[in-house]
């Protein structure tokens, strides 16, 4: 994976993720502010009757951010630029910790015909699979991208079979015949109203539409913080891959048997407990990997082969692994500048996200604008320069995937 291995190691790459001791919570606070506006958004509209198309003109801004202006859509990250390359970075970082596009072995040297890019944002992750697939000599596969807005750039033009259908995932139906994909991809749509995560039958429709041994893979990650205790045992005996997979990018496979303890960090604290408050408030979960799991084996009928990969990447460097272990006595982790790279990423990313959820955390907290920025800088201080995530707060990113018998 050459494009992530330039992405998140510790050179000089488009997507270097390195953060600095001397960054500052202004700087982090502002990044957006230096992006124009997306060309798409609708910032403004000359009848009421435009006003009120939620269908052509679904963006607003709001303050230096652009929104989904849908009063019925809750979804609470923004659409604009700074989110789009927050997501990049965040699939960049997958692929790298799950070893590749995708988990699930059954595509490893049988390529599919049709692929469906479900919320596919930049069309990043098609563009990837079509590398994975066109180094292994398949460069006929069709790529099929579908969100609410196209952002992303016409692949056709760097050799992908690709086509874009915009669609509002919140309609019943994806607009597709029964039986059309060998391959569903779904990644980072646990906040979409309508995903696997807030719904009951969130699978149904990834289903209808996919081929009798077809295959259904989802990524997501969940959206509140914990502290992994010392030293966790592999959640399951690993694959030689998978065993060199976490060795080699210093993650921890887990499972609901992994022992956790609540994030010890008090600026993660409190954002666990507004993104709780604000989340209820709109039906949401912060909770995706548990709900998402019970969607899976709850299709048993349809379902065949379900398996599961769930990794915790740490935040930063644990006090356990500095010390070698819970005791001291184990031998001290050395990490790579590449893994030391991949834990920046994901704190970046956790970071950004917080950011574009700003005005309905501060709402959720009560705060001022000043004791919101106040309460802002010291957060990025004490988590980029005084050690504040020694206690093993963690990113849990899970992957699901199944075959349709």
């Amino acid at each position: 994976m050459d494009m992530m291995s330039v992405a998140l190691g510790s050179g000089t790459g488009p997507f270097n993720t390195g953060v600095s001791s001397t960054t500052s919570g202004s700087d982090l606070h502002s990044t957006h502010s230096t992006v124009s506006s997306a060309p798409w958004a609708a910032t403004s509209t000359s009848s009421i009757a435009s006003f009120n198309d939620y269908t052509n003109y679904p963006l607003i801004r709001q303050g230096d951010r652009t929104y989904l202006r849908d009063p019925e859509n809750n979804y609470p990250l923004p659409c604009d630029l700074p989110e789009i390359q927050r997501q990049i970075l965040r699939s960049l970082m997958l692929m790298r910790v799950y070893g590749g596009p995708f988990c699930n072995p059954y595509l490893a040297d049988k390529a599919p015909k049709r692929v469906l890019d479900l919320a596919c944002g930049s069309g990043l992750w098609s563009s990837m699979c079509h590398d994975y697939f066109a180094r292994r000599g398949h460069r006929d596969v069709e790529f099929y991208g579908i969100d609410i807005v196209n952002v992303a750039p016409d692949l056709r033009k760097n050799g992908v079979n690709w086509q874009f259908k915009r669609h509002d995932l919140r309609k019943p139906r994806l607009p597709f015949p029964d039986d059309y994909f060998d391959f569903v991809f779904i990644k980072d749509a646990a906040m979409c109203p309508l995903s696997p995560a807030q719904q009951a039958h969130g699978l149904s429709e990834p289903l209808r539409v996919l081929k009798s041994g077809g295959i259904l893979e989802l990524w997501d990650s969940d959206s509140v913080f914990r502290s992994l205790l010392p030293n966790p045992a592999p959640a399951r005996k690993l694959s030689s891959k998978e065993q060199e997979t976490a060795d080699v990018t210093a993650t921890y496979t887990f499972s609901a048997a992994t022992p956790f303890t609540n994030a010890q960090n008090k600026f993660l604290q409190n954002y666990n407990s507004w993104i709780a408050k604000a989340f209820d408030r709109r039906k949401l979960t912060t909770l995706p990997c548990a709900t998402i799991g019970l969607a899976f084996n709850s299709e048993v009928d349809v379902l065949g082969k379900v398996e599961s990969r769930r990794i915790a990447i740490p935040l930063g460097e644990p006090r356990w692994e500095r010390e070698g272990g819970k005791d001291g006595s184990g031998p001290r982790k050395q990490l790579t500048k590449d893994q030391l790279s991949i834990r920046r990423t994901a704190l970046l990313t956790v970071i950004q996200m917080i950011e574009g959820m700003e005005p309905m955390l501060m709402e959720a907290s009560g705060k001022s604008r000043d004791e919101w920025d106040r309460w802002w800088t010291a957060m990025i201080s004490d988590l980029f320069q005084k050690g504040g995530l020694a206690n093993g707060e963690c990113l849990e990113v899970s992957a699901w995937w199944g075959q349709k018998k």
